[in-house]
């Protein structure tokens, strides 16, 4: 025996259990479920929107590809426009060059001049759409920060996922072809153009600027007189970039049959043809250097190739170095005072919120160590037959009893605890949020919304009652919510009235809709199991013999067993209706932007802290669903698709609530 297999005795226990690799198979995410069941739904509820927004496009290519290049112009009028196009936009040397690039495409074959024609199109409005989209968000970008701040998040994810991914949902959605393959290449090609609108804006010296506006001059006119042509260098830069991503994307497109160039090489490497792929890659070469040279500022001084220029636009696609706003720059640092103050002493709102925290955070974490179910499993009799007639009682721990909503409920009872330990013992820790008045109230939310979603759930069984530790759980927790916002209300209302616009307001109704139809009413569980399951079972221990039995449940479930997809819904009346917990704490949060509306600082700061706290209740929830879920790992059975989208709208509506509280 060598020492390999001594190893592999000796740890076998180990081995098989928890420390395998095979473990994390049972305890998978179902991530790609989601994503099939978001496609799903909007296939099947969206598509007069998304035929909306494949319209135009189509309408484009048909009239640039179908009508102008291949029908109704022949090729020497052809080569005419584009000559005509290099000299207007460039010079006779760059006119003459585009021309003969084309014709050289041309003398490779017909066929190939009507894939040149096709390719061209396609680019021709890829490049128009992304200009039509892209300068006006970068103009916007420029002159608002917050837009520009929310903005580029979503350039970078653009920029940084790879074609290959956002091909998928765009399949899914659009189906193939060049449609669907330009509205690919939008979203590859549209960043560059919006980043360097709005470098350009912001790099026109102020000076300029506001002598524009110190001789009467409107904001749109100097907007397009002054900052615009200003800008224009940096516009064209990103409109080329713009040009040259797109036409990488035509041998990506080629694989959802999009047509052009692409197509051949395609063809050629799928079958090794060496003279198809020449010619296919002659033809992209001179395409890609007329439209390039076209689209170049008069000015440039860049002398390199064009497969240079395109590796250069791949590798600086992230986002430019932009100056600080003129104007905007900020304050110079204030050197901190020599002398240390010493900390103030807790007021009696404050005391009372950290003792809440103390005590009602240890009765939170005690209490998940007690009964929350007797005969029965609340939340795992959704997902197991066995278990809606399971004998015993049930901790807050147990797979069977709290799961993960009693995990979380003590793990964040015991850092509500700490908090206030801390606010009590340790003066200089008040100022951290850990110790805070704000901490207690969103912990008390977190805490009551955890504990009344658990007992929110309808059970499957008949025999099932709470505990005694769900109740307990109940009354700690309303302890520390009490305590928290006794301390919140009656903290310090110093600062400067908060501005509050139409616009955060409308994200906030946006986001509660988003929170009540995909997250509240939609999909909690997805069943694939067959009845014959639970037929079987039942037959199985009915039956006087094990074998007897073992033979019929075999048999019943060859016969009856087919696939079938349930989809239980958070407010469905036969399902957990743990849907109704999320929409009033989403209507809560709505509730509190527009209470953010009144013209008085603590109300505001207080209506940013309930959204925070809201938000984060929100998050807890559906990340405890999903979590109970994965670790009963019962086959074909997993969360639905709205936690997941529950937990990501609680997300940004805590971060909304953070930013608008000021939470320190």
């Amino acid at each position: 025996m060598n020492s390999k297999d001594f190893i592999g005795e000796s740890s076998g226990t180990l081995a098989t259990s928890f420390w395998d690799n095979r473990t994390l198979d049972v305890w998978e995410i179902p991530f790609g479920r989601w994503i099939e069941e978001i496609v799903f739904w909007l296939t099947t509820h969206i598509t007069g929107f998304l035929d909306a927004v494949k319209w135009p496009v189509d309408q484009l290519l048909r009239l640039i590809i179908d009508n102008l290049l291949q029908t109704w112009l022949p090729w020497p009028i052809v080569l005419l426009l584009f000559f005509l196009l290099g000299l207007t936009t460039r010079n006779a040397l760059v006119g003459l060059g585009s021309a003969a690039g084309l014709l050289i495409c041309g003398l490779l074959g017909n066929e190939y001049w009507d894939l040149t024609m096709e390719t061209v199109g396609m680019i021709i409005v890829a490049v128009i759409i992304c200009t039509a989209i892209g300068i006006p968000l970068g103009i916007l970008a420029a002159r608002v920060d917050s837009f520009w701040s929310r903005l580029r998040p979503v350039l970078d994810g653009m920029q940084v996922i790879h074609p290959f991914v956002y091909l998928l949902p765009i399949i899914f959605l659009f189906g193939v072809r060049r449609t669907p393959g330009v509205l690919a290449t939008l979203v590859f090609a549209l960043p560059p153009i919006v980043r360097l609108t709005n470098l350009g804006l912001r790099q026109v010296p102020a000076e300029v600027v506001e002598a524009a506006r110190a001789f009467g001059a409107t904001e749109s006119r100097v907007l397009r007189e002054v900052q615009l042509p200003l800008a224009r260098p940096a516009i064209m830069a990103g409109l080329n970039q713009t040009l040259l991503l797109s036409l990488s994307m035509v041998g990506i497109v080629a694989i959802i049959a999009g047509g052009g160039l692409g197509k051949p090489i395609l063809t050629a490497l799928n079958t090794a043809d060496i003279p198809v792929g020449a010619s296919a890659g002659a033809g992209l070469y001179f395409v890609g250097v007329l439209l390039d040279r076209i689209s170049q500022p008069d000015d440039t001084v860049d002398r390199r190739s064009l497969f240079a220029r395109m590796r250069s636009a791949w590798t600086t696609r992230s986002e430019p170095q932009v100056p600080p706003v003129p104007g905007l720059e900020p304050d110079a640092e204030v050197p901190p005072p020599t002398e240390e103050t010493a900390p103030a002493s807790l007021t009696s709102p404050q005391a009372l919120g950290a003792v809440a925290a103390l005590g009602g955070g240890l009765v939170c974490a005690f209490s998940a160590l007690l009964t929350w179910g007797n005969d029965a499993g609340l939340l795992s009799g959704w997902a197991r037959f066995d278990d809606n007639d399971l004998a015993g009682a049930h901790s807050g721990l147990d797979a069977t009893g709290g799961s993960w909503f009693g995990i979380l409920f003590g793990f964040v009872g015991l850092t509500v605890a700490f908090g206030g330990a801390a606010a009590l013992w340790s003066p200089r820790s008040r100022a951290k949020f850990i110790a805070s008045a704000s901490a207690f109230f969103a912990g008390g939310l977190m805490l009551v919304s955890l504990i009344v979603a658990y007992l929110s759930v309808a059970p499957r069984g008949d025999n099932y009652s709470h505990g005694t530790g769900a109740w307990m759980a109940l009354g700690g927790a309303l302890v520390v919510l009490a305590g928290g916002a006794v301390a919140a209300l009656r903290a310090p209302s110093e600062g400067d009235v908060a501005r509050v616009g139409i616009t955060e307001v409308i994200g906030i109704a946006v986001l509660t809709l988003f929170l009540v139809f995909a997250g509240a009413s939609g999909s909690w569980l997805l069943d694939q199991r067959s009845d014959a399951a639970q037929i079987a079972a039942e037959l199985a221990a009915e039956a006087e013999g094990v074998n007897q039995g073992g033979l019929a449940a075999e048999l019943l479930a060859e016969a009856l067993s087919q696939t079938r997809r349930v989809t239980v819904r958070g407010l469905d009346a036969a399902g957990p209706q743990i849907g109704y917990v999320v929409l009033a704490l989403a209507l809560i949060g709505a509730a509190a932007a527009l209470v953010r509306l009144v013209r008085r600082y603590a109300l505001q700061r207080f209506g940013g802290l309930v959204m925070f706290g809201t938000g984060c209740a929100i998050t807890a929830i559906g990340t405890a669903w999903i979590a109970t879920y994965v670790r009963l790992a019962t086959p074909a059975l997993g969360p639905g698709a709205s936690a997941f989208l529950t937990a990501i709208g609680g997300l940004i509506l805590a971060a909304r609530g953070w930013r608008a509280s000021a939470v320190q």
